[in-house]
């Protein structure tokens, strides 16, 4: 399953700045963290998260709200405690999904079996930097007060707390895209495949901010 990936606009900033690094040095320590990110985007978008350790993350007191949120465990660097233990995976990619919108013709919504579903990408952070409380921020949410929306959802636990449970759901919650996302949505929904013709779009083409691709995405060891 693949799906319509959505990147917010900080995460635009950061790829945008890594990229710069891996032009200079690819082997620098941000180089190999913006091919790390391009590979996480890739396996996101083409429904290959399943290649990484992830982990759907939820809310408590001292966090935000992100019970509509995952992350995957992206390794970059190898970072061990204070007792020569290998920490695991030092990035973080966090996460939301949304339903596919609904496809109109003639005025009126027709199913489509093959209407793609969409993620939207928050930010690539290291595990030391407080993912979850960069996604809450960039999220607009406050720490430690409940979205009214996600009443009901349940989330994975309190973000990046405790080891990997099995058999928990580590993608996200499904959810409607927010009324902030809709044009975007429209436009990334009625945009042909790369090398067809154009087909009548419902909205205004626009440009969409899509990750970076140089060279073919990497399974990792994890």
């Amino acid at each position: 399953m693949k799906y319509h990936l959505i990147i917010h606009p900080d995460l635009k900033q950061d790829m945008d700045r890594l990229y710069q690094a891996f032009k200079q040095d690819q082997n620098s320590p941000e180089g190999r963290e913006f091919q790390a990110a391009v590979d996480a985007l890739k396996a996101l978008r083409e429904g290959r998260e399943s290649e990484y350790q992830g982990k759907q993350l939820g809310y408590g007191p001292g966090s935000h709200d992100l019970r509509d949120a995952a992350e995957l465990k992206v390794p970059v660097v190898q970072e061990y405690s204070d007792h020569g233990r290998p920490l695991g995976p030092s990035h973080r990619l966090v996460y939301r999904e949304f339903e596919p919108l609904p496809t109109v013709e003639n005025g009126q919504v027709v199913h489509d079996p093959n209407a793609q579903a969409y993620r939207e990408a928050l930010n690539f952070t290291a595990r030391s930097d407080e993912p979850a409380a960069v996604a809450g921020q960039r999220l607009g949410r406050e720490r430690g007060m409940p979205q009214p929306e996600l009443h009901g959802i349940a989330g994975g636990g309190r973000p990046d707390v405790g080891p990997q449970r099995p058999g928990v759901q580590t993608t996200p919650h499904r959810v409607p895209v927010p009324r902030d996302l809709l044009r975007q949505a429209a436009i990334l929904r009625d945009s042909p495949p790369a090398g067809t013709a154009p087909k009548p779009a419902a909205t205004t083409p626009a440009s969409v901010n899509r990750p970076p691709t140089p060279g073919p995405s990497r399974s990792k060891d994890r």
